[in-house]
C-alpha cells in the first residue's frame, strides 16, 4: 500500500473553534508547539481592576483561530494537548457529508494582510451583514495592502468603496476606503 505519511501531507489553513474565548491562549500553545496560526486582533479600551481605562489587544473574531498544519497534526494536538479545539464544519460545500472547513492559501494570506494590520479603520463584517454578489473582483495595486485580492464594494457605514476579503461561513474583513485608482479588476 502507498500511504501518505504526515510529513508528506500538504499543510492547509484550518478554521478551528475554541471555547470560552481562549483564542489567544490557544495561539500561544500552538506557537509553542511550532504550529503557524492566526487570530485577528484589535486594540480595545478596557477597564482594569483599579477602574482606569487601558488599551488592550483582544481577539476581533471571538472563538475562532486559523491554523496552518496537517489534519493529522491537528488531530494529535486536539487529542493530547489542547482538547478544547474543535473543527469548524463546512455544510455548504457538500450536502452528502460534513467536511472540515479549510481556507485556500492565497485567500488566507489576503485575509491576514488586512486583519493583521493595526489600522483602526479595518472593519469585521458578519456573514449576515454582507452579500458579496454586488462587487467586482479586484487586486490592490499599492499601499500597505498591495497584492490583496477581494471584492471592491461599498459597505454600510463607510463613505467610499472598500476591498472585502471573505472567509466563507465565518466572517469578512473590509479595508479602509480605497480609491479606485489603486485597484485593478481581475477575473
Amino acid at each position: 500500500m502507498n500511504q501518505t505519511t504526515e510529513t508528506e501531507q500538504q499543510k492547509e489553513w484550518f478554521v478551528l473553534r475554541v471555547t470560552y474565548q481562549r483564542e489567544l491562549s490557544a495561539k500561544e500553545k500552538l506557537e509553542a508547539l511550532g504550529i503557524t496560526c492566526f487570530v485577528p486582533t484589535k486594540i480595545a479600551r478596557k477597564m482594569d481592576k483599579s477602574g482606569k481605562y487601558i488599551k488592550k489587544r483582544v481577539s476581533a473574531l471571538h472563538n475562532y483561530i486559523f491554523v496552518n498544519s496537517t489534519r493529522g497534526s491537528i488531530d494529535n494536538i486536539k487529542q493530547h494537548k489542547i482538547p478544547w479545539l474543535r473543527y469548524v464544519i463546512d455544510h455548504k460545500r457538500d450536502n452528502t457529508k460534513s467536511t472540515v472547513l479549510t481556507v485556500p492559501e492565497k485567500q488566507m494570506l489576503d485575509f491576514i494582510a488586512i486583519a493583521g494590520s493595526d489600522d483602526e479603520r479595518i472593519e469585521y463584517i458578519s456573514e449576515e451583514q454582507i452579500s458579496l454578489t454586488r462587487g467586482e473582483r479586484v487586486r490592490i495595486l499599492g499601499g500597505p495592502f498591495e497584492g490583496v485580492e477581494g471584492i471592491f464594494m461599498k459597505i454600510n457605514n463607510k463613505r467610499g468603496r472598500c476591498v472585502v476579503v471573505k472567509i466563507e461561513g465565518i466572517t469578512a474583513v473590509a479595508t479602509a476606503t480605497i480609491p479606485s485608482i489603486l485597484v485593478e479588476k481581475i477575473s
